[in-house]
């Protein structure tokens, strides 16, 4: 009965699903951008509904939730209905051609249902586990879901000074809402605090990326065969794997948030759809809603626009214009101003010895990725040497990567963040934030090397 109610509250997070159909009226690959993108939208739209409700004074009743929900549902009917749009073309030839691709198809089908229904078991049987979700999430979810509304947090110092018995601390009280708000809605639906259902979101997050991860690629231009060896390769990466069996991190949220933002940003910019910069634009938002890293790496897609407003020299240009403002940041910015929970004076600038090198460890030595780190740079390299075209082609994409990778590794090498690297206790998760995105890259790559491997054997001919 408990799993019939978490199924069911499950519902309210997949209703954007719903209205994408209805404004997209979508056909071919584009159901996958639907279903991901509707996915990503209830995961963090249902949050700020909970917060609006809480602002204007309304208990968090599950009754009025429901009726809520129901209202939202059936005014469904009145969002308007879009035409179908043309299907993508295909620019990107598949890996095998014929019956052996479609074989294979099936067989990366099979393998990827039955490692999520795997991992779907391991989120239904383990209880509450991960030291964030114990120290700084799931401690404002159990409160919120116990009073039914949005009890403060704040830090242990101020706590001592409170009177007031619904005053709360943990770890991190100022963290974003968003996560917490998703297992407290669980709760809440179920009608008690359950250790393993409140994370069942963790499965919506992970449907919602490979769904979308799956559209994007194929609106790239990728035949799907193609675009499906690369899904795989995103949803067997091990950390990420993991990260949704021991479920209660912030990590892999973010990490959708963030690849769905890019990619929806990199098509938007090649076939003109307004649409997709919609997605673009409401996915980036969301980064800043899930973590206090989210609105940094909400700015890395700054560059990406000035990348394809710039044209040819616009990648060289983002990269110098990112390097400008980060040594006027830290020539002239406030020391002491807070910016997203952190401060030029709180992360006590200098080189760390030996955090680079744990930083190459973690990526490329550790079995965190598999090839995932790997990948993409071994493909760039390719492509710079053999279709260096290409590289004018994703310039947006590798604009808001290698800011991001600064940024990543300014981090763990030269703030007090760095002791998370030389022990190997943040890269890992901090890390998850941009795989997913530096895989639709490397698609990417591998499908200029396969049109550059055509032209020249037409060439030849």
């Amino acid at each position: 009965m408990d799993l019939a109610l978490a199924l069911l509250a499950l519902l309210p997070l997949a209703l954007p699903v719903l209205w994408l159909w209805r404004l997209l009226a979508p056909r071919g690959a584009r159901r996958w951008l639907v279903v991901g993108y509707g996915l990503l939208g209830g995961l963090l739209g249902w949050p700020l509904l909970l917060r609006g409700l809480d602002a204007l004074g309304i208990p968090l009743a599950p009754g009025l939730l429901w009726v809520l929900f129901v209202g939202l549902a059936l005014a469904t009917v009145l969002v308007p209905r879009g035409r179908p749009g043309a299907p993508a073309p295909v620019t990107n030839p598949g890996i095998l051609p014929g019956g052996n691709g479609r074989l294979i198809l099936v067989l990366l089908g099979a393998l990827l249902v039955l490692r999520l229904g795997g991992l779907a078991l391991e989120v239904y049987w383990r209880p509450l586990y991960p030291f964030d979700a114990t120290m700084h999430w799931a401690t404002k979810a159990r409160v919120w879901s116990a009073y039914r509304e949005l009890l403060p947090f704040v830090d242990n110092a101020q706590w001592l000074l409170e009177v007031d018995g619904r005053v709360f601390t943990d770890h991190h009280p100022a963290y974003p809402r968003t996560v917490p708000l998703l297992q407290a809605w669980m709760a809440l639906a179920v009608g008690y605090w359950h250790p393993s259902l409140v994370n069942l979101p963790w499965l919506l997050c992970v449907l919602a990326l490979g769904a979308a991860f799956y559209g994007q690629a194929r609106e790239a231009g990728a035949q799907p065969l193609a675009a499906l060896v690369f899904l795989w390769f995103l949803l067997t990466l091990p950390l990420l794997n993991t990260h949704v069996a021991l479920a209660g991190y912030a990590d892999l949220l973010l990490g959708t948030a963030y690849c769905l933002a890019l990619m929806a940003l990199f098509n938007a910019i090649q076939q003109g759809a307004r649409w997709q910069w919609v997605l673009a634009f409401g996915c980036a938002l969301g980064c800043a809603l899930i973590k206090n890293e989210g609105f940094f790496w909400m700015l890395t897609l700054l560059p990406a626009c000035w990348a394809a407003w710039r044209g040819g020299p616009g990648l060289l240009l983002a990269m110098a214009a990112v390097g400008a403002v980060a040594v006027a940041v830290l020539l002239f910015f406030p020391r002491e101003l807070v910016v997203a929970g952190h401060s030029l004076a709180s992360l006590d600038l200098y080189y760390r010895p030996g955090s680079l090198a744990a930083i190459g460890r973690s990526l490329f030595l550790f079995d965190n990725w598999h090839f995932g780190a790997w990948l993409p740079p071994v493909l760039l390299a390719l492509v710079a040497w053999r279709a260096p075209w290409g590289l004018r082609q994703c310039a947006p994409v590798l604009a808001a990567l290698g800011s991001a990778l600064v940024l990543f590794i300014f981090l763990f090498t030269c703030t007090q963040f760095a002791i998370g690297a030389i022990r190997h206790t943040a890269v890992g998760r901090i890390s998850l934030h941009l795989l997913p995105a530096s895989l639709f890259l490397a698609g990417l790559l591998y499908g200029y090397l396969l049109q550059e491997s055509q032209l020249a054997k037409k060439e030849e001919r």
